[in-house]
């Protein structure tokens, strides 16, 4: 099994593996793909990026499509009320969109300002972005002119019976469905910005292929072996040897 050299010499750069015939950059080149956490990560990025679409463009349908009769209802009210209003047949698509996002967006802006871990979408937020967050939930709450969660709720009745429907008091429906989006929009680009940050990080642990000089028991010279085949010989020749070049003569 190869063993690290004392002083070992570092291989030229077109110094080739003695056992698969490749030099480094050869190496890399092979296997630079992205590693099967980035792979995740850009695969959950996709999905969100396609979630984040369909609402804007289901919102704009949602909003057509509310009957006259129903302009006037507040959505808080709807949502508290959903079997009176099974005649639209989007309001499940509704009730689910307010429920992953508001009901989020409450959390991560009752963490922020507690100074909780920040969760988005279950991945827990570096403390160093927490600064970066609270500015991008005063800035919504600014454009949207309504407040999200905030420690007072807790002691609040009316949001301790509702929840995260109380931050959707006073919305008529069509007003309420510009809001959802608005929030669903900016929740999706949190995950999104939470999600790049982790494919970031992954990539950093992506492993680095090269080449290191080793002398093998009884071999007369060194040679130069790529990690990948140093790795191999591990797993399927646990018992190979390989010893250090021996140390100079002192005169």
């Amino acid at each position: 099994m190869p063993k690290d050299p004392v002083s070992a010499p570092t291989p030229a750069d077109d110094d080739a593996c003695w056992l698969c015939g490749r030099t480094s950059s050869e190496i890399n080149s092979a296997l630079s793909g992205d590693t099967e956490d980035e792979m995740k990560i850009a695969k959950d990025m996709t999905a969100t990026k396609a979630s984040k679409d369909a609402l804007v463009a289901n919102s704009g349908k949602w909003r057509e499509g509310v009957p006259d009769a129903f302009k006037e209802f507040d959505l808080a009210f709807v949502l508290q009320n959903a079997d009176q209003f099974k005649s639209m047949q989007f309001l499940s698509a509704l009730i689910e969109e307010a429920r992953s996002t508001v009901r989020e967006l409450d959390e991560v802006s009752f963490s922020v300002r507690k100074g909780a871990v920040i969760r988005v979408s279950g991945t827990p937020m570096d403390e160093s972005q927490r600064a970066s967050i609270a500015e991008s939930l005063n800035e919504f709450e600014k454009r949207t002119n309504r407040k999200l969660k905030r420690e007072k709720d807790l002691h609040d009745v009316e949001y301790q019976r509702l929840g995260y429907i109380a931050r959707l008091s006073g919305l008529k429906l069509v007003d309420g469905i510009d809001y959802l989006k608005e929030a669903g929009v900016f929740y999706y680009d949190l995950q999104l910005d939470a999600m790049e940050r982790a494919r970031v990080t992954a990539g950093k642990r992506r492993p680095t292929w090269k080449l290191r000089s080793v002398k093998f028991k009884d071999f007369p010279k060194e040679v130069s072996i790529c990690t990948v085949c140093e790795r191999l010989l591990k797993e399927f020749r646990p018992g190979a040897e390989v010893a250090p070049p021996p140390k100079p003569v002192q005169a």
